[in-house]
């Protein structure tokens, strides 16, 4: 049986691997969900300041908050790659990544009025699910975003040999571990394909143990 630094280790290598390829780097979920979902006027309801990309891949929506939106939002990533950052990074790599495994208690960066997570938790292996979501809500103060795929990868097959989507699960098991987890949901998305299946599921849910109330 693989020990836990042991599959750490292999996970680190796999995604290290995956980014090492520009067609992986191509399409961000976490950018389409910035640009469609209206996040930034959602984060100035709540009064969120500061966030966290928990799982920041190439960084797109990082990039994006400090083109666009730097005067609302102050933003950092975290990653378990260290090659993840796109070129755009380059020299600020230290300032705005830190590297580690999510469902170590002791790795996010914290406090943060957000963590957003997005195209990230169906690449946990199902069992770590509960403590990475346990970790994003204590990351967090005021909200959670989540952005998690409802289908196999294509990628991990190509690249790999092997899947990158560990936890394929319908959208009612997530709200469900969520709210395990301590996040009171305030609004859930489901987004279909061309085929009217379910293909994503978007929540933003608010920390059950944060007393903080939104601005006003």
């Amino acid at each position: 049986m693989q020990n836990e630094n042991d599959l750490i280790l292999a996970e680190k290598a796999k995604y290290e691997s995956v980014w090492q390829h520009d067609d992986y780097r191509t399409f961000s979920p976490g950018l389409h969900a910035l640009e469609h979902l209206n996040l930034v006027g959602c984060f100035r309801k709540l009064g969120v300041r500061s966030i966290l990309d928990a799982g920041c891949g190439s960084g797109k929506f990082m990039r994006r908050i400090l083109e666009q939106h730097s005067a609302d939002f102050t933003i950092r990533g975290f990653d378990i790659a260290t090659n993840c950052l796109d070129p755009w990074f380059a020299g600020r790599e230290t300032a705005l990544l830190t590297t580690g495994c999510l469902w170590d208690p002791e790795a996010l960066p914290r406090p943060n009025d957000a963590v957003v997570c997005t195209d990230v938790m169906e690449h946990i292996p199902t069992d770590k699910v509960p403590a990475v979501l346990a970790n994003l809500r204590a990351a967090a103060t005021r909200a959670v975003f989540l952005g998690i795929a409802l289908f196999p990868d294509y990628f991990g097959p190509k690249f790999l040999g092997t899947p990158l989507h560990l936890s394929i699960k319908p959208p009612e098991w997530w709200r469900e571990q969520a709210e395990k987890a301590g996040m009171t949901p305030m609004s859930l998305v489901v987004q279909k394909d061309s085929k009217g299946a379910p293909a994503w599921l978007y929540l933003l849910a608010r920390p059950a143990a944060s007393s903080t109330p939104p601005a006003a």
